[in-house]
């Protein structure tokens, strides 16, 4: 797990910086760290999100379906520019997720991060994980598809 980091003392590893979206910024709802790994230009196209707010608006909304999400990074590949990040992550519904009222049951998943870097910034990310899997052990039965693939 990587210890809890002031702005001064950012890592200069892309894997280590991806990883403080997981393990500070959404875990430890530190949020004024994505100033500090994500550029000015970053784009989240699954969402639709632009720059450092755009994935404070992301993490708002995660937290307030999954107030005490744990993501924990399992395996991290680099080639190249991007770095990809395998997770666990465990948390209990209590807020309201993709228009799903909330379970109060916990779910414990698997998702993977894949981030562009440019320079020491993100500039580009994607996220992947098991909806249906999800679904089930959250206790839903129907879920359905937003327009736009939102938080």
């Amino acid at each position: 797990m990587i210890q809890t980091h002031t702005s001064k003392d950012i890592p200069v590893s892309r894997k280590e910086r991806a990883a403080l979206l997981f393990e500070e910024i959404i875990t430890n709802n530190r949020l004024e760290l994505a100033d500090e790994i994500f550029a000015s230009e970053f784009y989240w196209p699954q969402f639709d999100l632009h720059g450092p707010e755009g994935v404070r608006t992301w993490v708002r909304a995660f937290r307030t379906a999954f107030p005490d999400m744990q993501d924990h990074v399992v395996e991290q590949v680099e080639e190249g520019d991007t770095v990809v990040s395998r997770l666990r992550c465990v948390g209990t519904q209590l807020g309201p997720f993709r228009g799903l009222p909330p379970s109060g049951r916990t779910a414990d998943f698997t998702a993977i991060g894949i981030d562009r870097f440019e320079g020491n910034m993100i500039v580009e990310r994607s996220a992947w994980f098991d909806i249906a899997d999800l679904m089930r052990q959250l206790g839903h039965k129907v879920l359905e598809v937003p327009v736009l693939d939102r938080p």
